[in-house]
């Protein structure tokens, strides 16, 4: 496998790409990340789907951002694939020929399904935790994915985005329509499908959790797998469905979500009953990790050897190659020899 692989995400309403470096066999770290906020999906839910002259510009020149990084970093391999926008599109080939044409970039469209495992995959092995359902709320669809054991073995793909439903219903305030359509959709789920945790990953959930994060007084703030209990905060999410724009800023949402994050908690506040959710897990990889993992982990099921810490292993490789000292107690001395300058206490000590 390549030394350096960049993983290209074209999703509705973002392009994102990492830079990874392998330092062992399975074992890597990140080298850049990058975004872009084009929505490539902007305006085509209305027009049957077809991509839209402005946004596909701003997506082309997005990508001709990352082919400079990309010569710049010397990355050896690059896996790119795009998402519900493009999987949607009639016009999706002269998109695509443009980007393999003029910027050496090829672009695979994957399935719902595949854009589910690669997420789950991703959790499975990267947050630590026996099993799981995956949930990603994109600009054009949303991604369900079971896993137990860090092994996927159920993958689901709605038509349900916050782009798409904004386009559809919220732009003319038919909210009771959006609630028919998610509904609907619901109903491609097996009834068994019920999980008391829902983990999260894309653009939504994890600046819903980021928001949570923000209001709660704890003094790391970690996105990566922070928890909170979904009924503790159902009234700060009832208060987000019912607020005006000037109402959404002052409860903390971003500029850049505005306009989809309604759409979006409106699809997660019904999938929470439908499947009997009681607490959330937000975590900071999803499809691009997947994506890596799954080209990283070919030959191993897509699946870390047991009891294997990639991130351990990566700092060891660089920083520590021939020491015998364990990771932990060399991270207690360095602890140790900071604590005073950073005023950290003996809780911090056994936190980290």
């Amino acid at each position: 496998m390549a030394k350096r692989t960049a993983v290209i995400d074209i999703g509705s309403n973002s392009v994102r790409m990492v830079i990874y470096e392998r330092t062992s066999r399975f074992a890597f770290h990140l080298l850049h990340e990058a975004k872009s906020r084009v929505r490539i999906s902007e305006n085509a839910y209305e027009n049957d789907g077809e991509l839209q002259k402005e946004p596909t510009q701003r997506a082309f020149d997005a990508l001709q951002e990352f082919s400079y990084i990309l010569q710049s970093y010397k990355v050896n391999k690059t896996l790119c694939v795009a998402t519900s926008a493009l999987r949607d599109a009639p016009n999706q080939k002269k998109f695509l020929n443009k980007v393999r044409k003029e910027l050496k970039i090829s672009i695979k469209v994957i399935s719902g399904e595949k854009e589910a495992y690669l997420g789950g995959i991703a959790v499975a092995n990267l947050l630590h935790l026996d099993s799981g359902l995956s949930i990603d709320i994109g600009g054009g669809s949303t991604e369900i994915a079971y896993y137990t054991d860090r092994k996927v073995t159920q993958t689901y793909s709605l038509d349900l985005g916050t782009v798409r439903l904004k386009e559809l219903y919220f732009d003319n305030g038919d909210i009771e329509g959006a609630k028919s359509h998610i509904l609907r959709e619901f109903e491609k789920l097996p009834s068994s499908l019920k999980h008391e945790r829902i983990i999260g990953i894309g653009g939504t959930l994890r600046a819903l959790s980021k928001m949570v994060l923000d209001r709660e007084e704890v003094q790391f703030k970690k996105l990566h797998g922070f928890s909170f209990d979904i009924q503790s905060e159902q009234a700060y999410f009832d208060t987000l469905l019912n607020a005006d724009q000037k109402g959404l800023r002052k409860l903390g949402v971003k500029e850049e979500r505005l306009d989809v994050i309604q759409p979006g908690l409106l699809i997660l506040t019904l999938l929470i009953k439908h499947i009997d959710a009681k607490q959330i897990i937000s975590s900071g990889v999803g499809v691009r990790e997947g994506l890596f993992l799954s080209d990283l982990l070919r030959s191993e099921n897509d699946r870390f050897p047991h009891n294997y810490n990639p991130s351990i292993r990566s700092i060891l490789d660089r920083f520590a190659p021939k020491t015998k000292t364990s990771v932990y107690e060399s991270s207690a001395k360095l602890f140790d020899l900071c604590s005073d300058f950073l005023a950290l206490t003996h809780e911090h000590r056994t936190l980290f």
